[in-house]
């Protein structure tokens, strides 16, 4: 259900339809809060393999940001297999990307999984 969630809210981004100040927020109330810790780690994996094939998309932030909701609920900082057979993800990330509000987040999940 997450993953058919995940790809509609996509393309509800890509489509350019206005969104409301809360999108991201409702997103993650609907879809993440109520995954189980087990089902969330197991997503986190999903969303790191799709930011990973996405890393140009303009909506970057909203793909982390939903990998940090996930990471939360997850209620571990047990590293996914895809981040040890990738340990460079983030600096991939952070040399593509410098903005700041990007940064934030990368920075955050650095901490927490390094």
């Amino acid at each position: 259900m997450f993953i058919d969630e995940f790809q509609k809210f996509i393309k509800k981004l890509e489509s350019g339809v206005e969104l409301d100040e809360w999108y991201l927020t409702d997103f993650i109330d609907e879809n993440i809060i109520k995954l189980s810790p087990s089902e969330a780690f197991e997503l986190t994996s999903y969303v790191i393999g799709f930011i990973k094939n996405n890393i140009d998309s303009s909506c970057l932030y909203e793909f982390l940001y939903i990998l940090l909701a996930l990471q939360r609920q997850s209620e571990t900082v047990e590293k996914p297999l895809v981040l040890i057979s990738s340990p460079d993800f983030f600096e991939i990330i952070i040399n593509k990307n410098s903005e700041d509000y990007i940064m934030s987040v990368v920075d955050e999940l650095k901490n927490i999984y390094y």
